[in-house]
């Protein structure tokens, strides 16, 4: 592999963690959202791979805000949402700022169906004042159990596959067995865990590595067209 490629692949590379940066700015504010990072590889396997950078999810939880809204919910760490999405298809996010349709159904405010133990969460006109989450997850009326929100948590060393808005592939097969689940805070949210701090530290370092694999260029160009002239020359 010539000084030319290295420097392309390295250009390649550093606009993706440039993408991933502004991607994590843009939802610093988004409530449940984990950051994306760029996995870090030996330098020869980065020379071996001309793919686009490999990404995982920082899945740390974030801070808790307090909202004071019955419909907003914290989840444990490692802890899922499940939502079915328009197309049927099935997703999985932490964002828990949840709300009632007009028909009651309960959904994101991305506007995707929450799943409940018994299927999509669909409360009834006269169910749909005074209800409570619990920390367990269930929705109650007066004491009186009406569903219980379907919360799955990923198997460890399991990558999630993001899709946007902050949502995830739902794969059952990456599923932990389902536990009695403890620790939902109601009223709250969970914030993104990004920190401006670090992702400013990325920007600064992933802008100097690119500056110099413009200079690796612009020397690679120099020598080969000192090369080219000497070759003139001597013939």
């Amino acid at each position: 592999m010539n000084t030319l490629e290295i420097a392309a692949i390295g250009l390649r590379q550093d606009l993706e963690r440039l993408k991933l940066t502004s991607q994590n700015v843009a939802n610093i504010s988004t409530p449940g959202y984990k950051r994306q990072v760029a996995v870090q590889r030996p330098f020869a396997d980065t020379l071996a791979i001309t793919a686009e950078l490999a990404v995982s999810t920082d899945t740390r939880a974030g801070k808790l805000n307090a909202t004071g809204q019955p419909f907003d919910i914290a989840l444990p760490d490692g802890r899922y949402l499940l939502l079915e999405l328009a197309d049927g298809s099935q997703a999985i996010t932490r964002q828990g700022a949840l709300q009632l349709d007009p028909s009651g159904q309960l959904r994101t405010v991305g506007g995707h169906a929450v799943m409940g133990m018994r299927g999509q969460v669909n409360l009834r006109a006269d169910q749909r004042t005074g209800v409570e989450i619990d920390g367990q997850g269930q929705l109650k009326l007066q004491g009186q159990v009406l569903e219980a929100l379907r919360l799955v948590s990923v198997k460890a060393g399991q990558p999630l596959l993001p899709l946007g808005e902050g949502l995830y592939a739902a794969d059952a097969g990456q599923w932990d067995a389902e536990a009695p689940t403890t620790g939902v805070r109601a009223g709250h949210l969970e914030q993104s865990n990004v920190m401006a701090s670090q992702e400013m530290v990325n920007l600064m370092t992933t802008t100097r590595h690119a500056e110099t694999m413009v200079r690796l260029f612009q020397a690679a160009d120099d020598m080969q067209a000192t090369a080219i002239r000497r070759f003139g020359e001597n013939t």
